[in-house]
């Protein structure tokens, strides 16, 4: 989008100028009451007015860049000077005109006088308040074009290093956990043990398959969801159970999404005999659903951060929320779903 308005506002100054120096010397010569203008409209006069207000535009254009570039402020003062400079280069460029132009077209009327002076003074401001207005205007409105991308690539990149960072925090926080209890199964089950090795190395493949996009498909994630509810099953016996039911897999959202769901339910609740974990991950239409009763720990370890991490993902990527609500000891976490194309 702004790429367009860039080039539009590049053929800015063709169009304008040519029609501004046309129009102002239309009213010059409809206003005027002096007998300079008793030969009709000179079409040669107005291709001058025109050339006079390029160098106008070009000359202030300059300016302005250059202060820019500078990192000089423009302010009032710039402002006010800008139009100076518009005053003296109009009136200079006029009497240049009129030097070479009275003698060969109209030697009867004089180079210089007063009331033209005053005239030209009063035209210099008035062309200086509208070319100085508009290259203000442009000037800030490419500014604000260049922080506005600039802007979205720093956001972009925030949430990019804090998804990677929240990867890396996931790694020895998941990877202490589940050793614990491979060294359990060792000790007690080899079989399961090995079964356990390897859903442990089919998630961290795919942890770092994925660390680059920003989203994922539905299938990949659900996968992923079983690997962990597999491991934790083992960690938590019949106390951990989750009901899955996801049909409709054309479907992608962002990476670790379910992880940090599950994550934060095993982080937060008590999973013991006396206190059993239940809960569900269900999609309706574009929405993934995950719902866990609640029993939240005396102490958590926790930063918090890992919803909020999600919920800026989803910021970054759509205008969809990620909706999160307790009701009746039920703590729901609704995740938009984004259709593939």
């Amino acid at each position: 989008m702004f790429g367009r308005y860039t080039h539009l506002l590049k053929l800015l100054p063709l169009i304008v100028i040519p029609l501004f120096g046309l129009l102002y010397y239309s009213v010059l010569y409809i206003m005027s009451s002096t007998s300079e203008y008793r030969d009709g409209f000179n079409w040669v006069f107005v291709g001058f007015e025109g050339i006079r207000m390029i160098v106008l535009w070009f000359f202030s254009n300059y300016r302005l860049q250059l202060l820019v570039k500078q990192g000089k402020p423009l302010n009032v003062v710039a402002f006010l000077v800008g139009i100076m400079g518009v005053i003296l280069l109009n009136n200079g460029i006029y009497y240049a005109l009129r030097v070479v132009l009275i003698p060969i077209f109209a030697p009867e009327y004089p180079i210089f006088q007063w009331t033209i002076l005053l005239l030209n003074i009063l035209e210099g401001f008035l062309k200086g308040l509208i070319i100085m207005s508009v290259l203000y205007s442009l000037t800030y409105y490419k500014q604000w074009q260049i922080e506005s991308i600039e802007n979205e690539k720093l956001r972009s990149n925030e949430l990019e290093l804090q998804n990677k960072a929240l990867k890396s925090q996931l790694n020895p926080h998941f990877l202490f956990n589940n050793l614990n209890t491979l060294s359990s199964l060792i000790k007690t089950d080899s079989k399961n043990a090995d079964l356990f090795l390897q859903e442990m190395s089919d998630m961290y493949r795919y942890i770092l398959k994925i660390n680059d996009f920003e989203v994922v498909p539905l299938q990949e994630e659900i996968n992923f969801a079983k690997n962990y509810n597999f491991l934790l099953k083992k960690r938590f016996g019949d106390n951990y159970q989750c009901t899955l039911n996801v049909t409709d897999f054309e479907y992608s959202l962002p990476p670790i999404s379910l992880h940090l769901l599950v994550d934060n339910i095993v982080k937060h609740n008590r999973i013991d005999d006396q206190h059993p974990m239940r809960f569900s991950i269900t999609q309706e239409n574009d929405l993934l659903i995950v719902s866990n009763e609640i029993n939240l720990k005396q102490n958590v370890d926790s930063t918090g951060k890992g919803l909020i991490l999600l919920e800026e993902q989803y910021k970054f990527l759509t205008n969809k929320k990620v909706e999160i609500s307790t009701v009746d000891n039920l703590f729901t976490v609704k995740l938009p779903l984004f259709k593939k194309v």
